[in-house]
């Protein structure tokens, strides 16, 4: 490799990410897959406006720490997640868990969701491989790329969500948890105390109205 390449390659590293909101992230590099969306292709959030605000104050700039969503069923809260997520793996990178009501909740999310998010958005290419059954570091239920991981976990597992320190906690319809992750109590709190080590913690609760 001759210098100046070198020179280019090092250049390129050391450039900041760009300064962008969830919402602007979402704008810019956001693909919809046909598995999630009635219509794939680019993410407009100006197709329900009502959403940048809840995308952009899970934004670093923003000083909220604790974000909660209480909308009706199709409001696209779980597009909201995956913008997050998305944003987290290109831009901001960390430990996450996502908890959902049960096992097989969580392994859907990851399968019809996530993975096809990873697929079709271009600059998450390449940067979480697929899930494989012999390597430990990227499974269903647990994506490792580069400065963070995705955990995803049931609220009634209390090891899976006491097993890692965090930095962003996204909990997916509390209202259908459990009232006890088996012995260990509340899940939302076994949750939510794994990310003070971590630095300023992210903890959108998304939540339906009964």
């Amino acid at each position: 490799m001759r210098v100046e390449e070198i020179q280019i390659l090092a250049a390129e590293v050391l450039v900041p990410p760009p300064d962008l909101t969830v919402s602007e992230w979402a704008d810019r590099n956001r693909r919809l897959s046909s598995e999630s969306a009635a219509e794939k292709g680019e993410w407009r959030t100006d197709r329900a406006p009502y959403q940048r605000a809840i995308m952009d104050v899970l934004s670093p700039s923003h000083p909220a720490e604790t974000v909660v969503i209480m909308s009706a069923a199709q409001m696209g809260k779980s597009s909201i997640l995956e913008n997050f997520l998305g944003y987290v793996i290109d831009l901001d990178p960390g430990p996450v868990l996502m908890v959902q009501p049960r096992e097989i909740d969580a392994e859907a999310f990851s399968k019809d969701r996530l993975a096809p998010m990873l697929r079709d958005t271009p600059c998450l290419h390449g940067k979480v491989s697929e899930a494989r059954s012999r390597d430990s570091r990227n499974t269903i239920l647990h994506k490792k790329f580069l400065g963070g991981t995705i955990t995803l976990s049931a609220a009634n597992s209390p090891a899976g969500l006491a097993m890692r320190s965090i930095r962003y906690c996204l909990l997916d319809e509390i209202d259908r948890y459990p009232a006890s992750a088996g012995s260990e109590g509340d899940p939302v709190n076994l949750a939510i105390t794994r990310t003070p080590t971590s630095g300023t913690a992210r903890s959108p609760c998304a939540r339906r109205p009964r």
